[in-house]
């Protein structure tokens, strides 16, 4: 594989980004290490073929964000507001993303490994052939999202709201799923363990006794 080289630092993202808006084009094929993209407002913003290590992306206001054929690693999108972003053949490797919103999100095709997401907002978002492993969920919002191919393996899902999202055909077996918050029959068809039932049963208000208890 090509090696991109490292052309951009420090804040070098940010100017590439502002670059990009003004001659109307996309950052592509770049590499940034230790970059911030924070406090910035552009109509639109696209990334193709990047390669961000040890990034800081905050404080955004961008109408239209997209990122394709990217990956992050010890990225931080701790509370930024991502809402209708699009990412697409993309990777993040242990990155944080706590209290980011993704709300109305498209990511399609893209792996999340032993990310830092709690209260991550994917409310309405569309999750197309979308991996997570290892990754914290804690009390992550998922609601009315259309999904197609979602894997989740060894992940924390504990106070995880779920409301309209089918799991249905999902393995949540190796998970964690003490504690999440449903609305209606979300889990119907979701794979778990005979423990995770007991628990999921109390959840749902089902009272097991033994026979004759």
């Amino acid at each position: 594989m090509t090696q991109i080289p490292v052309e951009w630092r420090d804040g070098a993202l940010d100017a590439a980004a502002r670059r990009a808006f003004e001659a109307c084009e996309e950052v592509e094929g770049r590499r940034f290490e230790d970059g911030a993209l924070e406090g910035i407002a552009l109509k639109r913003l696209e990334f193709s073929r990047c390669e961000f290590v040890r990034c800081r992306f905050s404080e955004m206001a961008i109408k239209w964000l997209s990122f394709a054929d990217c990956t992050f690693e010890r990225c931080d999108f701790s509370g930024a507001s991502l809402r209708k972003a699009l990412l697409m053949r993309c990777r993040l490797v242990s990155s944080r993303g706590v209290g980011a919103d993704l709300s109305e999100a498209t990511l399609a095709h893209v792996t999340l490994s032993d990310c830092a997401l709690s209260y991550l907002n994917l409310a309405l978002a569309k999750l197309t052939q979308v991996r997570l492993e290892r990754c914290d969920l804690r009390f992550c919002a998922f609601y009315q999202n259309r999904v197609k191919g979602l894997e989740l393996d060894r992940c924390a899902l504990s106070g995880a709201e779920i409301g309209g999202m089918p799991l249905s055909g999902i393995d949540l077996r190796s998970c964690e799923i003490d504690g999440i918050k449903l609305t209606g029959g979300e889990l119907k068809g979701a794979i778990v363990t005979p423990l995770q039932a007991c628990d999921l049963a109390r959840l749902l208000g089902v009272e097991i006794k033994n026979e004759g208890g």
